[in-house]
């Protein structure tokens, strides 16, 4: 006699409901995290991928600088004896088209030279990156040049290998004046050790009426100089100096007529369109100082808020963020409101609209751990400011839920729906979130949203993922099977310390503070490894 018919025949009736489908696929963890907790291992691929867009070489809560370079060179030995045209493409991507950041791909480019070495593609990898075509080398800047030979003689007691002596050379003949004068200190050296051909190269000089060739006129020490504020200041001051020096004012009459002469740099500069907009984010400061005309502000804050030039001049959120808290620091006039209002759209520009693109229910959780308070020190002309894990967590993460109308949660030990102004500017609303939560539990931001029994389409989380307290697994399981959810979800990590908290078919990874992971969720939503793939298409 058949037993069970009527169960058996009820269950075939059913189908497969996604978010169980979903719940019951989430993988066992696989590894520890730095405290020794659970969490999910990452590819090496994706380790190096995570660490070249989000270091700056700092000293982090759980790593020091000199252990994450020792990290990086232990991904790289591990990776490029097997596929060395992979970590060269994850520089040039990192450098060109990701984060941008600097110091680390080039001390990964320095690394990179003895698997490169014997490679038909080495000297194309140490050239150009070509902007328009969207290929090239992993020479974003000129001066990379410079910072790529020093880390490589650190390293190795050597200037250059054939390799970076062939690329730079190219890389050097290809530049026109003005690229190669404005980075002249820096390309000096470079020159001398590479040895270009000055007569394969375009760029020229006029001196005393002959035409010299600009990569020798700087290799002879000539005295010729780019179109530049640094050039124009330079120069209004060693004048100044002469002036005071030859009895003709006093010193602070000189203090005066500097000051006058700096503004009408700036002035000039700006209205003639030859000021870039990182070097005008980088000296708002120094501009203030020297009472700039209404003329000034005005043509800054139109250079500030101009999207073609923030996307093509790759401009992080965190640039404008620290720019923004230069002038709340230092100054509270007229001219610095009207430019922290230009920041903040700025910012806004900087990162696409995601209102819609992201429609649904989105949720947003913000790590607020003892960790993330590490601090991150920039210096901006003079004066340093610190941004730590957090300020950068709550900018993201609050940027994101204005876009969206996001609901906020924030976490540590336990967890709590934040409440927000969405009329606010993200500024003052990533300011007012912050709060000293102790541990680091992702498991109660997800048992939160269970309780609330809200259901989200998306998820984004940002933290440093290093979790100690709770099985963010299970809760994150349990939060499916309670609300019938199956979002997707973004884990925004802040420090490369090379696990995450949560996995899965539907969780994807992202890094660093800058605004091309944003671009990739809104352009290619929900493709796995993408990152990954796209590192696989550069061409060198």
């Amino acid at each position: 006699m058949a037993r069970n018919t009527n169960l058996k025949n009820a269950l075939n009736g059913k189908t497969p409901q996604e978010h169980l489908v979903q719940a019951n696929h989430i993988p066992e963890p696989n590894t520890v995290n730095r405290e020794g907790h659970e969490a999910y291992e990452l590819s090496e691929e994706l380790r190096l991928l995570s660490m070249l867009n989000t270091l700056k070489l700092q000293h982090q809560y759980y790593r020091t600088n000199q252990e994450q370079v020792q990290e990086l060179k232990q991904l790289i030995d591990s990776i490029a004896p097997k596929n060395p045209y992979f970590v060269a493409q994850c520089v040039v991507y990192s450098r060109a088209l990701g984060e941008g950041m600097r110091t680390i791909n080039n001390v990964a480019a320095a690394m990179l030279a003895p698997y490169v070495a014997k490679e038909t593609w080495g000297k194309r990898f140490y050239n150009l990156w070509n902007r328009k075509a969207n290929s090239g080398g992993m020479i974003y800047r000129a001066d990379d040049m410079r910072d790529v030979i020093d880390a490589f003689y650190l390293m190795n007691n050597k200037t250059a290998t054939n390799a970076m002596k062939k690329g730079f050379s190219e890389a050097l003949q290809a530049l026109n004046s003005y690229q190669l004068l404005k980075y002249k200190s820096s390309l000096k050296d470079v020159i001398n050790v590479v040895h270009p051909n000055p007569e394969l190269s375009k760029a020229e000089v006029e001196i005393d009426g002959e035409k010299v060739k600009t990569i020798t006129a700087i290799k002879k020490g000539l005295s010729v100089s780019a179109d530049t504020w640094e050039t124009a200041n330079s120069e209004a001051g060693q004048d100044v100096a002469k002036a005071v020096k030859e009895g003709k004012i006093t010193k602070d009459e000189a203090t005066e007529i500097l000051a006058e002469a700096k503004s009408e740099n700036w002035k000039d500069l700006l209205a003639e369109n030859k000021l870039g907009i990182l070097a005008a984010i980088r000296n708002l400061r120094n501009i203030l100082l020297n009472n700039p005309e209404k003329e000034t502000i005005n043509n800054l804050c139109k250079l500030l808020t101009n999207k073609k030039l923030i996307i093509d001049g790759k401009i992080m959120p965190y640039q404008l963020e620290l720019a923004n808290t230069v002038l709340t620091n230092e100054f509270d006039d007229a001219n610095s409101r009207k430019l922290s209002k230009a920041l903040l759209k700025g910012f806004e520009i900087s990162i696409p609209n995601f209102a819609e693109i992201l429609t649904g229910n989105n949720l947003v959780i913000i790590d607020m751990s003892g960790s993330m308070s590490t601090n991150i020190y920039a210096q901006n002309s003079r004066t340093h400011y610190k941004r730590s894990c957090m300020d950068t967590a709550c900018l993201l993460g609050m940027t994101i839920a204005k876009a969206t109308n996001a609901d906020v949660i924030r976490f540590g030990s336990d967890a709590e729906y934040v409440s927000y102004n969405p009329n606010s500017d993200v500024f003052s609303l990533a300011n007012e979130i912050q709060k000293d939560m102790g541990g680091t539990s992702l498991a109660e931001a997800f048992c939160c949203a269970a309780d609330a029994g809200r259901k989200y389409d998306r998820i984004f989380i940002f933290s440093d993922n290093e979790c100690n307290s709770g099985y963010q697994k299970n809760a994150y399981q349990e939060y499916i099977r309670k609300t019938k959810a199956n979002p997707y979800i973004y884990s925004c990590d802040l420090a490369a310390y090379g696990t995450a908290p949560v996995g899965g078919g539907k969780v994807r990874y992202y890094y660093g503070y800058g605004l091309s992971y944003f671009q990739d969720i809104s352009a290619c939503e929900f493709k796995p490894n993408q990152h990954i793939d796209k590192v696989r298409k550069i061409v060198i």
